[in-house]
């Protein structure tokens, strides 16, 4: 029994503790470094589909806004030269650009 791990005592006790603790190091070891690896994988997805997917949408949107507040400017300049809604809206403009929406104009 000299060579037996599972000796009583004390030293038996701190033997099979050292041994569980470094075990239960290795499996966390293990784990974490395939956690990291997975959730590497999953951020850079993530990073490349928003760069394809989402900024163009975003930049496409400031587009729209832009160009709409340029429309907007541009009924109000010929609204003051006399021109009416209707005939505005002859011309093309949007009605985006020609009334406010509903829900800004309710207070």
């Amino acid at each position: 029994m000299a060579g037996n791990n599972k000796g009583g005592g004390i030293k038996g006790f701190f033997n099979r503790a050292g041994n569980s603790f470094q075990q239960g190091f290795q499996f966390s070891k293990e784990w974490s470094w395939w956690l990291t690896q997975k959730g590497g994988t999953v951020g850079l997805f993530l990073a490349s589909t928003s760069m394809v997917v989402l900024m163009p949408l975003i930049f496409e949107i400031n587009r729209e806004i832009q160009s709409v507040a340029t429309e907007r400017l541009q009924v109000t300049e010929l609204r003051n030269q006399g021109h009416s809604d209707r005939q505005l809206q002859e011309m093309g403009f949007l009605e985006v650009s020609l009334h406010s929406p509903a829900v800004a104009s309710m207070k």
